[in-house]
């Protein structure tokens, strides 16, 4: 992605030579067809075929070709829990700590006294309910706010990890530099792709992507981590990050694969998403009990009382168009958050920027 734009100004400013140039050729043209004339008045008894000889013709300009947009995704320069409160919309995570506070361990981390996680929600309701409650969602407040929670039961996903680069890492080694690779650690499932280490770097462009199943809720904690490799002893952990998956999988902020900004069924930015379109806002209409979407003639669909238009074909690998509401219920998920109640942002397809901490370095980013 980063390439691409560079070419394109390389090619537009070759463009914007090449066009100077013919301006340049057409004026001095002219000039010369204005100086030809005062002349032509001056000599009466010049012959005509002088004149026609003399009147030379404007070359026509050549027709400018559409450039062809490249699609683009959203990068975020912190970490994506920032951006959507800690995605505890409605599931909240609550640590579990070993001991008193008093006991012996008074110098242990909070994060050394850790033993298990709690996850959960809790409401306090005024008895009885005022009026004017607002019914978050569409639902009927007497039967309380935990309508429409999913299934605790254990899930299995497939995580797809794309690792694009670090900078500004700590140096590990005596001549400053580092020799990174990277590590990952999901429940039993541990990768050190240590072949593939980067010698004597510290903005490393690692371009990797790991694909790792796992099971909610035991294996939910996702831990990136770069290590300096060294050919003699153990390799020192430069710093790591952990992302909380569940929290994503179940926020309504729909974490799991990111709304792209177009819709392509070929080419380099192919749908990602297991789902299509029209079945992700067929399942947020559903399930946030929305009317829609109604999907009409002239490139419309209305979902509850708004109407969003947008195109009604998509063109195939071998340049054929076909019929289509995708486009249609893109344009809807975009603006989700526009929807009354039920409404809120989703994530867009995007890449992250997350900080690298050493637990023995607290506080400060490696």
């Amino acid at each position: 992605v980063s390439f691409l734009p560079q070419q394109l100004r390389q090619q537009e400013a070759a463009a914007a030579e090449a066009e100077e140039k013919e301006e340049m050729e057409i004026g001095e043209g002219s000039k010369a067809q204005v100086k030809n004339k005062d002349k032509d008045k001056d000599k009466s008894k010049a012959p005509k075929d002088d004149k026609k000889k003399k009147q030379q013709p404007v070359p026509e300009l050549p027709e400018k070709k559409n450039k062809q947009k490249i699609d683009e995704l959203k990068v975020f320069n912190k970490e994506l829990e920032t951006e959507f409160d800690n995605f505890e919309d409605w599931l909240h995570t609550f640590n579990l700590l070993r001991g008193k506070i008093g006991d012996n361990d008074d110098n242990a981390t909070e994060e050394e006294r850790i033993v298990g996680r709690f996850k959960g929600s809790m409401c306090v309701y005024k008895v009885p309910l005022p009026d004017d409650i607002s019914r978050e969602a569409g639902y009927d407040p007497t039967f309380g706010m935990f309508q429409g929670i999913p299934s605790n039961d254990p899930i299995n996903v497939l995580v797809r990890v794309y690792i694009v680069r670090a900078t500004d890492l700590h140096p590990a080694d005596i001549n400053g530099k580092a020799d990174p690779y990277i590590a990952i650690k999901l429940g039993k499932t541990d990768i050190k792709d240590k072949e593939n280490y980067i010698s004597k770097q510290l903005n490393p462009v690692f371009g990797k992507s790991f694909d790792i199943e796992a099971t909610f809720p035991m294996e939910s904690m996702l831990t990136v981590a770069v290590y300096d490799w060294d050919l003699v002893g153990t390799d020192d952990l430069i710093g790591e990050t952990k992302i909380d998956l569940e929290n994503r999988f179940y926020s309504k902020h729909r974490a799991t694969c990111g709304v792209s900004q177009t819709y392509s069924i070929h080419g380099y930015n192919t749908w990602r998403d297991p789902m299509k379109p029209s079945q992700i806002l067929s399942k947020l209409c559903k399930e946030g009990k929305v009317d829609g979407p109604h999907f009409g003639p002239g490139g419309r669909v209305k979902v509850a009382n708004r109407v969003f238009t947008g195109p009604t074909e998509i063109e195939d690998e071998n340049g054929q168009k076909k019929p289509t509401d995708e486009h249609l219920a893109l344009a809807v998920l975009r603006h989700w958050e526009d929807i009354p109640r039920a409404g809120c942002r989703l994530v867009p397809e995007h890449v992250e920027t997350r900080p690298l901490l050493n637990p023995d370095k607290p506080g400060i980013e490696q």
